[in-house]
């Protein structure tokens, strides 16, 4: 028996175990699709793992420098379909500072309320895949309904929906079985980098999934006192930028986290660009957030992080 078990892995208790490499993703309950989470598993605990987007976005040049400017909004807010708006206006700002277009406050006004529409929906989304992962059923239904009745809503109906938005929140906070279960869970180590918003935010307090649950909900009451005061909602879309050249970069807080977009404008066209995403930082949390874990708690912590693979830059 000594001379089998002579070259296999110890586990933290000293017995000599098959450690196995198993897959989940880029389906799978709780996970975004389109992420794939490899980890190293000794019995039920993690002894390593990685994280990596089967769906990424390229960065840097567009490949002939001939994409128009509106043909480049389009691209970028396609590429993400789980925060469009952001990058659409993302890709908007950028190409029209690079032109010189002033800013209008009603055209300002009317994007930052789709842009917060966004972040109630994208959190209600994260919060749908929360109750998935872990069972609570009610939390899965009552978000993922409240989700579909936002995502096109006027600011006339997003404000009649703020009850119920209210009424999940209590109801999470009363829910002590959910509190157990995240609070403790995916504490990030000290000294983690890279860290943009809910996840740095969170981290701040006690860093951890039940931490980011709280800032979620907190952003999603706060983007509706913005659209209160913003007036009718408006999607972006390109000004007139004629055939306009230069250099221009913007920066936009997305539901998770800042991106930031550099471009080079050559007659109305995109020649070259650089993106910067908060889940290209985030993805780099994986490995030492699942390390040493239960592969329960592996598992929760990656989906606390709320990670898009389509804003993984490959």
């Amino acid at each position: 028996m000594v001379e089998v078990t002579r070259d296999l892995p110890r586990s933290a208790d000293g017995l000599a175990m098959d450690w196995i490499e198993v897959p989940f993703g880029p389906v799978f309950p709780g996970l975004p699709g389109g992420l794939k989470l490899t980890l190293t598993l000794d019995g039920d605990g993690v002894t390593e793992g990685r994280a990596r987007t089967l769906v990424g976005m390229a960065n840097g040049d567009d490949g002939n420098g001939q994409l128009k400017a509106e043909t480049f909004v389009e691209r970028l807010a396609s590429a993400t379909p789980l925060a469009p708006v952001s990058y659409r206006l993302l890709a908007c700002l950028a190409i029209e500072r690079a032109a010189g277009v002033e800013d209008d406050p009603a055209t300002a006004r009317a994007r930052a309320g789709a842009l917060e529409r966004e972040r109630i929906a994208s959190h209600l989304g994260w919060l749908a895949q929360s109750g998935r992962q872990l069972g609570f059923a009610w939390l899965t239904d009552r978000a993922s309904t409240l989700q579909l009745g936002i995502q096109n809503a006027s600011q006339e109906k997003l404000i009649e929906l703020e009850p119920a938005l209210q009424a999940l929140a209590n109801r999470l906070g009363r829910t002590p079985l959910l509190k157990a279960r995240l609070k403790g869970t995916g504490v990030l180590p000290a000294g983690s980098s890279g860290l943009r918003g809910p996840v740095a935010v969170a981290a701040d307090e006690a860093g951890d999934a039940w931490a980011r649950l709280w800032q979620r909900l907190a952003e999603s009451t706060a983007s509706l006192d913005v659209i209160k005061s913003t007036g009718e909602l408006g999607l972006p879309a390109l000004r007139n930028i004629g055939h306009a050249s230069g250099i221009g970069e913007a920066t936009v807080e997305t539901p998770r986290g800042l991106a930031q977009l550099n471009l080079k404008l050559e007659h109305g066209r995109v020649k070259s660009y650089k993106l910067d995403t908060a889940c290209s930082h985030h993805i780099g949390l994986v490995a030492e957030l699942v390390e040493g874990r239960e592969l329960g708690d592996a598992l929760v912590a990656v989906g606390s992080l709320d990670l898009s693979p389509w804003e993984v830059l490959s």
